[in-house]
């Protein structure tokens, strides 16, 4: 039995090698989607899952740079660089026996640095005074794939003697480095995005595949029918219909896998969700192969025996042709759940928070629409009927009333994509607009450097360290975390940054009472009143004032959103203070930039004027934090827009394939009837 329907399928004439290739082509076109979808996201998890060597914890044992066979001094800081994030490692071996980061053979030098390919590109590129000048030293050697999380991360490992590092706020002792993987507070948001995007076009290469399997059904029905009449019992047809379309599904997902293998190399040179991976990631793994081998071929088999449903029945069940019953209302139980799983994930979405019961209702959505698109259409159909006039539209009504399951069927991939770009096309913008409001666009183009301790950040969501610990023993370091950096320092770095041409300056002091437990009120900060005039966001002081005190931590924190919120004004409970800052703690510098190239070599002259700082954060501007926060949504919106791009080719060629069985049967009937 099995050789007969092999060569029923495969010498069956010139219908049936017709037949053969367009089930071949479309499932091949459906299988490299989908292994492209798994190639990305094994890359996705593997990166994410890679050992989180920047999350190292501090070894407390010993004096700070006292010398032991097994530890280094290590003070791990971001930086940034025309808004791309640097993560800068400064390292210094204390005993012969130090811990080695990964991506490199040995520890650098005092005066030594290794660089990652794309940032060694960079700095070859780029003038010493905008970049290279804040990395003393020079370049030994570049860092490895195990440290970096694809090809164009941004990352440098320092090398100096153990008195340089030991006398910077931050610098730990550590024996033994970090494996474990890092949780990033993003990571789920990409993840829920990529599995919503992947079931999201998962439905319509399902919907192709079966198609393709059941192209010219009807003239099969008939074949299978007259193999009945000659005596083939129901059990043998089912052999042979399924061998029918495992072999066309089984050589399309072989060239799926060649057309795929082809392709890969331009999809790892792809940054779909930011950032370019490794080429050896994008891959699926060999299970996915495997799977996609067994589970294709399968569906098409299931598919096609569901067709033949009728030839199982009887032999003549081919020419008694009836309608159908008419779906029932319960199909819409998943789409209404969905649609109210949704609304509730919508709600409970903050510029703080974004709803994950959102994702699930979303899938449910794409189901209920497959599961309720004949009952829709149903109805539909009815009030065409009822509003058109004319025989040729009555007719076409009374079609789709007839057989609504097979009239959706053909573009229920279409209302799939539809459904989900216009879903993209509102939403999305909606929730980057929450970030990138007129007040953060005000302060673009300010840079701000803190001195004391805050996540760090880089230019990017996901933050990759802390403010420094271990500081008990140690009472300067202590009071510079506290407070910023000691009155006579920062009185000489706000001249220095006066001296930059097309740089303003706006200096913000710690206010002293704030470190006491008892002190009353919310204020942390000073700032003078001609500072605010010139920075109107932030708010103003009444007439005649000229310094007050100000609550100043939103400012340290990563969502412009909150970050730019006035903190002068009315109500705020600014109080007046003398405009004599001698002797104040430096807390931070607001710095007003005219050009990208003043920006680079201001923060280039703060990396290497400011030992001191507690802070490992980089200093950004707030248009950047707007960027950082905005290519969050900008990634999901490309991955859901690619989604709906590959449904619409899937759908595209699901009803190509439907519209072409379709005349295809029509022509054999006529035919028959000649």
């Amino acid at each position: 039995m099995f050789r007969l329907a092999l060569r029923l399928s495969l010498h069956s004439g010139r219908e049936a090698l017709i037949r053969l290739i367009v089930t071949m082509t479309a499932v091949a076109v459906g299988v490299a989607i989908l292994l492209a979808v798994l190639a990305d996201f094994h890359a996705f998890q593997v990166t994410n899952n890679r050992p989180f060597w920047e999350g190292t914890g501090s070894t407390q044992n010993g004096q700070l740079n006292e010398p032991t066979s097994n530890v280094e001094l290590w003070h791990y800081s971001n930086d940034i660089f025309k808004g791309q994030t640097i993560e800068r490692l400064d390292l210094a071996a204390l005993g012969p026996n130090a811990p080695v980061p990964p991506g490199i053979a040995r520890l650098p030098g005092s005066g030594q640095y290794y660089a990652s390919p794309a940032l060694a590109a960079l700095l070859r590129a780029t003038p010493p005074d905008e970049l290279g000048d804040r990395f003393p030293g020079s370049l030994v050697g570049t860092i490895g794939e195990r440290a970096l999380t694809g090809p164009d991360e941004l990352v440098i490992f320092v090398g100096y003697l153990p008195a340089q590092l030991a006398a910077l706020p931050g610098t730990i002792r550590v024996s033994t480095i970090a494996t474990a993987s890092g949780r990033q507070v993003w990571s789920p948001y990409f993840r829920d995005a990529f599995v919503v995007s992947a079931l999201a076009f998962l439905l319509p290469i399902l919907i192709l595949i079966g198609t393709a399997t059941r192209l010219a059904a009807a003239r099969r029905e008939e074949r299978f029918a007259a193999l009945r009449l000659v005596g083939a019992t129901p059990r043998q047809i089912s052999v042979i219909a399924s061998v029918d379309a495992i072999v066309g599904a089984l050589l399309g997902t072989v060239l799926g896998i060649g057309i795929f293998l082809l392709v890969r190399p331009a999809l790892a040179n792809t940054a779909i969700t930011s950032a370019r991976y490794f080429v050896n990631y994008v891959t699926p793994t060999a299970s996915g192969y495997v799977g996609i081998l067994i589970t294709v071929p399968l569906a098409s088999a299931i598919a096609s025996l569901l067709s033949l449903r009728r030839v199982r029945i009887s032999p003549l069940g081919v020419s008694r042709r009836t309608t159908p019953p008419a779906p029932k209302v319960w199909r819409l139980v998943p789409l209404l759940v969905g649609i109210a799983l949704f609304i509730v994930g919508l709600a409970v979405t903050t510029p703080k928070s974004l709803g994950a019961p959102a994702f699930p209702g979303l899938i449910l959505i794409l189901i209920g629409l497959v599961v309720g698109g004949p009952w829709l259409t149903t109805q539909a159909a009815r009030l065409l009927a009822r509003s058109v006039k004319g025989a040729a539209a009555l007719l076409a009504a009374r079609r789709l009333a007839d057989n609504p399951k097979a009239a959706f069927r053909t573009v229920r991939g279409l209302v799939l994509a539809v459904f989900l770009g216009t879903i993209v096309a509102g939403l999305l913008p909606a929730v980057n607009s929450t970030t990138a409001t007129p007040s953060a666009n005000a302060l673009s183009n300010v840079l701000l450097e803190g001195f004391t301790p805050g996540p760090i950040c880089g230019n990017s969501v996901n933050c990759t360290g802390s403010g420094p610990d271990g500081l008990e023993n140690q009472p300067a370091k202590q009071a510079v975390a506290l407070k910023g950096l000691p009155p006579r320092t920062g009185a000489r770095l706000v001249s220095q940054l006066q001296a930059f041409r097309g740089a303003t300056v706006f200096p913000i002091y710690s206010l002293p009472q704030s470190l006491n437990p008892n002190h009353p009120g919310a204020n942390n900060g000073i700032i003078s009143c001609d500072s605010l005039k010139q920075l109107v966001v932030l708010g103003g002081c009444a007439p005649g004032v000229k310094a007050i005190e100000a609550n100043t931590f939103n400012l340290y924190g990563d969502n412009p959103t909150f970050t730019t919120q006035p903190i002068a004004g009315p109500g705020l409970g600014n109080s007046t203070v003398s405009d004599n800052f001698t002797g104040l703690y430096l807390q931070s510098v607001l710095i007003k930039v005219d050009n990208p190239t003043t920006l680079e070599r201001v923060r280039t002259f703060l990396t290497t004027h400011t030992p001191l700082s507690a802070s490992g954060a980089a200093p950004r501007t707030f248009g950047e934090a707007v960027q950082a926060r905005v290519a969050v949504g900008t990634t999901v919106q490309r991955l859901v827009f690619i989604a709906v791009a590959l449904t619409l080719l899937v759908a595209g060629c699901s009803l190509a394939v439907a519209v072409g069985g379709g005349l295809w049967s029509a022509n054999d009937r006529s035919a028959c009837c000649v």
